[in-house]
């Protein structure tokens, strides 16, 4: 997917007056954070000067030449960019070439730690909202967030559906064009104009299933011993297909549902721009949507009986992986420890519990100071991950539909080899809740899904179970659920691009890994199975609609879903 050639020409205007646009803020000091909270979009879009103001910033940032860490092609980018499209940037701006590669593709939603993607994601927004707040000439100005959570908000906001401000679809004027529209969107989520019926609405709103945040708000931490568990992940697997609970539930599932399935002009479907992590970043939706993930992971912190977990070393938190701007242009490197404390940063949402204390790292990290000289480096750490036993493997070919359930029965020989793994964990946890809670210290077993297809998904998600009783009913509530597919990624080979330099801090990658695969922590759904012998275990994938009619009635948009190439269980 690239941006359509009127959205690059938008993106950088002609460079000779974007020059001029650069200017008048070349010199500026930076300022202080905003005065203004964060409020809720629904409250944003009833003040018409706010509005006024996010679209001023917005137009002004897309007059800037790409080559300008100042511009919305620039900010974009730093989340994710295509080759594609930075070769279109450098045919109207030649400086885009001399931009170091390490300064975009920075987006840890694959091949880093899943620990990394709450803390980037935070000093990403700051930055860019310090950014936007210069280009809207408002002090005060602060980003809103997209409080989908709420039954009442979860249609697509017009202010950022409609393509034309006065209404008129002829009337192609450059100030007539919304800058918070995008073409790139899922057309039945996100579509206020159609060329039949200028009052055309949008067909479908966010299902409870996309925006649903129970498993990662009952997270009681924050780093797991896995990086599957806590609300953030952990650090310590080589494993880049895992996610945190928060990156899972919801941050995926909007991502996916806006982006969607676009059809263009000759007939061929493709990911919508925020669908996938290198072009998400141009959709002024993005931002939005990403204030309400840092608010989330604001009001988790101030929840009761939340912890820290699995803490990584003071190395980790002292490391300096990532790159921002400031509003001078000045780079800014900072350890990954500042974006611990939003407060601190001078972040502020208005629906926060002023008078709570959010969850503070501890002295020894927040103190100042060298790490000891004898500490590994936290890419040592995690290769330190246990080395892996394969069990079973076996080869399918499995097409998951968007209705209905799909089994894989687990044949014989493998059940055979899996009972004798999972007996010793059986004796351990004798209860549910045990079974539930419990952390197991010694190996686990995993189960991996290999050579998954799913760039024919439209606003559909599937959960995985393992289960000895595959036609009984089952929900994310029950101890066979062992996750869900992951919905947004990076387009094969996308990786294989980036610079070098980009392996700070990470894991080396196998060719296995390279593979489109997710990996499952199961030790707790086959230690929970009733059957001694494991008779009927299966892997069951569950759909589900990431959106709903008007009416709140689940849709499914097309039969088209899934494929799975095998699936294997291995301890590690």
């Amino acid at each position: 997917m690239t941006i359509s050639r009127r959205e690059m020409i938008i993106v950088m205007g002609a460079t000779a007056a974007t020059a001029l646009v650069g200017r008048p803020f070349a010199n500026a000091a930076p300022k202080p954070a905003a005065a203004m909270p964060r409020i809720p979009l629904e409250e944003f879009l009833q003040t018409d000067s706010l509005v006024a103001a996010l679209r001023k910033g917005v137009r002004a940032m897309k007059k800037r030449k790409p080559s300008d860490p100042l511009s919305w092609f620039y900010q974009a980018a730093i989340h994710g960019v295509t080759p594609e499209d930075i070769t279109e940037a450098a045919k109207i701006d030649p400086d885009v070439e001399e931009v170091s590669p390490e300064k975009w593709n920075q987006c840890p939603h694959d091949g880093e730690h899943s620990a990394d993607f709450l803390p980037w994601h935070r000093g990403y927004t700051y930055y860019f909202e310090k950014i936007l707040r210069m280009h809207t000439e408002d002090d005060n100005f602060s980003l809103p967030y997209w409080n989908y959570d709420e039954i009442e908000n979860r249609a697509f906001p017009k202010a950022f559906g409609i393509k034309h401000l006065d209404g008129d679809p002829n009337n192609e004027a450059d100030e007539n064009i919304n800058p918070l529209h995008h073409e790139s969107r899922d057309f039945y989520l996100a579509t206020y104009e159609h060329w039949s019926n200028p009052n055309f609405k949008p067909l479908v709103e966010l299902s409870r299933f996309a925006v649903d945040t129970t498993i990662p708000m009952n997270a009681p931490v924050f780093f797991g011993a896995t990086e599957q568990e806590g609300l953030a992940g952990g650090i310590y697997d080589s494993d880049p297909s895992t996610r945190g609970l928060l990156e899972s539930y919801p941050h995926d599932q909007i991502h996916r549902a806006v982006g969607g399935i676009v059809i263009t002009p000759d007939g061929k479907d493709h990911a919508g721009a925020m669908a996938t992590p290198p072009t998400a970043g141009f959709d002024p939706v993005f931002c939005i949507h990403h204030t309400n993930i840092d608010r989330l992971w604001a009001r988790w912190s101030c929840m009761p009986g939340k912890d820290w977990g699995v803490l990584p070393p003071k190395a980790w938190f002292e490391e300096r992986p990532w790159t921002f701007f400031d509003i001078d242009r000045t780079e800014v490197n900072e350890p990954r420890k500042k974006y611990f404390d939003y407060r601190a940063l001078g972040i502020r949402f208005k629906d926060e519990d002023l008078s709570c204390t959010p969850l503070q790292l501890p002295d020894w990290i927040k103190a100042e100071g060298e790490v000891s000289l004898n500490a590994p480096p936290v890419s040592a750490l995690a290769m330190k991950a246990r080395s892996t036993q394969i069990l079973t493997s076996k080869v399918i070919e499995l097409t998951a539909p968007s209705i209905g359930k799909s089994v894989v029965t687990v044949s014989k020989p493998a059940k055979e080899v899996l009972r004798k793994r999972v007996g010793s964990f059986k004796a351990k946890l004798t209860s549910n809740s045990e079974i539930l809670s419990a952390p197991i210290e010694e190996k686990r077993i995993f189960l991996r899904l290999r050579n998954l297809e799913l760039e024919s998904l439209q606003g559909t998600g599937f959960d995985v179970h393992v289960t000895d009783n595959p036609q009984g009913p089952v929900s994310r509530s029950d101890v066979s659920f062992v996750g869900s597919i992951k919905l947004f990624n990076h387009p094969p080979g996308h990786r294989h691009n980036l610079s070098a330099s980009r392996s700070r801090g990470r894991a080396s990658r196998t060719p296995m890994q390279e593979s489109n695969s997710q990996t499952f922590d199961v030790t707790k759904a086959l230690a929970a199975t009733k059957s001694e012998n494991l008779a009927g275990l299966s892997v069951v994938l569950v759909p589900y609609s990431l959106v709903s009619s008007a009416n709140r009635e689940v849709v499914s948009l097309g039969t088209n879903a899934m494929k799975v190439g095998n699936i294997e269980f291995f301890v590690r």
